[in-house]
């Protein structure tokens, strides 16, 4: 809902949670320390070595969303890195994301999306993110207290007669990448 009072389409996929998951069983299989996601950099070679979901995904308005992503019933002791384990994570997570946010597009013009929380500052999903809408643009917002903050603006006018700050949010811009692959 907007501060006008106007509906807003929004794309909400819990997908926190499924990721914190499967990041443990990771760490435990392949011996890394439960943060060692946040080292793994988007490798744009890996993507040539794992099973890509997106490009099979189909929405419609009657499409339903599945539970779980792929990634839940794949054989982890297949995977010899952890990096490549968890490219194919996040490409699985991005398939999900895939189909929920076709079903908020279906009929719009929409041309951004906006991503805030945990994923904003993860670069291997921020990339596949903008790998699997290439017709959009894809921006992190880094904005701690997103929903608090986007109340505060909301009835500014009403607490505060300074002028709104130009730089509240940083927003980083993500396209698919151009670069060359190597063989």
């Amino acid at each position: 809902m907007s501060y006008k009072g106007n509906a807003v389409k929004a794309s909400r996929l819990f997908a926190g949670y499924k990721h914190e998951q499967q990041v443990k069983k990771l760490s435990e299989l392949l011996g890394k320390p439960l943060d060692y996601y946040k080292t793994v950099e988007y490798d744009l070679n890996m993507l040539q070595t794992i099973v890509s979901v997106t490009h099979d995904v189909k929405f419609g308005e009657n499409d339903e969303l599945p539970q779980r992503s792929d990634f839940s019933s794949r054989d982890l002791n297949g995977f010899n890195s952890y990096e490549k384990a968890y490219h194919q994570l996040i490409e699985d997570i991005i398939a999900q994301q895939l189909r929920s946010t076709n079903l908020v597009l279906l009929g719009t013009k929409c041309k951004r999306i906006f991503v805030d929380g945990g994923f904003s500052n993860n670069p291997v999903y921020m990339n596949l993110l903008a790998k699997a809408f290439p017709g959009m643009e894809v921006y992190a917002a880094s904005v701690p207290q997103a929903s608090a903050l986007g109340a505060a603006l909301a009835f500014h006018q009403h607490w505060n007669s300074r002028p709104l700050p130009s730089d509240i949010i940083e927003l980083k811009y993500y396209t698919t990448k151009q670069a060359t692959l190597t063989s």
